[in-house]
């Protein structure tokens, strides 16, 4: 059986066992052949993505909800709000994140 990890970042942290400021919010979750991300935002970890910020899969910035998750993903999701620092700063910082679209995707250019 394959998993996926998704580590927690912020408010979400709520969801692992380890949640405290320090502790590495992880968990681990069973892969579906064929699952989109927003099947498993929505479905499997009950949430919205008004909740959520920054999506990462296998360390890159997420574009599209509707994606595909690999087998063994690695998935971060950071809350809505929160800022991230370099990478994500810079982004916002140079205007590569202009808009949200009707469904709530981000647009990265």
């Amino acid at each position: 059986m394959s998993e996926i990890e998704i580590h927690l970042y912020g408010r979400l942290r709520k969801l692992a066992d380890n949640s405290g400021p320090t502790d590495d919010s992880t968990i681990k979750i069973a892969w579906k052949e064929g699952e989109t991300l927003a099947d498993l935002v929505e479905k499997r970890l009950n949430l919205s993505f008004d909740e959520i910020g920054e999506i990462f899969i296998n360390f890159n910035p997420i574009m599209q909800h509707q994606m595909i998750i690999p087998k063994g993903a690695r998935i971060a999701l950071f809350e809505a709000g929160m800022y991230l620092l370099c990478g994500g700063q810079h982004m916002k910082g140079h205007g590569f994140i202009t808009s949200k679209s009707k469904d709530n995707e981000v647009n990265y250019f």
